[in-house]
């Protein structure tokens, strides 16, 4: 991994193509802050941790705006299940109420925890005491360039990577042959996240797509909705 300046990349984009290239400054900051955005969502590849104290009797806690999403909760290092807000409503009507000290059936110590927004969590059952520590691992706001100077921590591959996505969106200005010729760099991008991120493998398009599906060698048909977002959603 190392530092590279926006200044560095938007050449770095510059020496892919033969001819002055056939974007603005704009358009060159806006495609890669679009592969940065798209990469990270697809493999979360900028990682951040944070810890929380927990409070006595609290169920709700809130976390950083620059974690995208959680991947990971502990209690005092212990590992704490993912569950709902919907499954802990439906199954446990009392919850809110519970804490370490409630007895019965309710552990003595946190061990599930269920999203309810980007930077909120509950927690079952509570702490009754407090001071214990909830370490948060996920992944971190994307990184995008505004400025010259704004910098990027990624390894040499990667950014190789997201210069030709950058491309592919650039050249869609062009259409046609050009734009076709710039399919490859796509078909890399998906490659690449696909060796961060097992799950992106399990998508039914991205198996199409890829020529893996055997059920369908047919070539890409267009279905009308985006290509990322079938491939996020999983769809044929």
């Amino acid at each position: 991994m190392a530092d590279y300046t926006w200044s560095t990349i938007r050449q770095r984009l510059q020496e892919r193509v033969e001819s002055k290239p056939f974007w603005d400054a704009t358009e060159a900051r806006d495609a890669f802050n679009e592969a940065l955005l798209t990469w990270n969502l697809l493999t979360g590849m900028w990682k951040r941790r944070i810890t929380l104290p927990t409070v006595a009797n609290q169920y709700e806690y809130a976390l950083s705006a620059t974690m995208l999403y959680r991947m990971r909760i502990t209690y005092n290092n212990l590992p704490l299940t993912p569950s709902g807000r919907e499954d802990l409503n439906n199954g446990r009507h009392t919850w809110r109420s519970e804490t370490t000290a409630s007895g019965g059936d309710v552990p003595t110590r946190p061990v599930l925890w269920a999203p309810v927004s980007l930077q909120l969590i509950y927690i079952w059952p509570a702490d009754a005491v407090g001071g214990g520590t909830l370490t948060v691992d996920g992944v971190s706001a994307t990184p995008v360039v505004v400025e010259d100077g704004d910098t990027v921590d990624i390894g040499e591959e990667d950014l190789t990577t997201l210069l030709g996505y950058s491309l592919h969106v650039l050249t869609f200005k062009k259409g046609g042959p050009a734009f076709a010729a710039t399919m490859p760099y796509f078909t890399f991008f998906l490659e690449g996240a696909a060796d961060l991120n097992d799950l992106i493998k399990t998508s039914q398009f991205y198996r199409r797509y890829m020529g893996l599906d055997r059920r369908d060698q047919k070539p890409f048909r267009d279905t009308g909705v985006p290509l990322l977002q079938q491939i996020i959603r999983g769809q044929g």
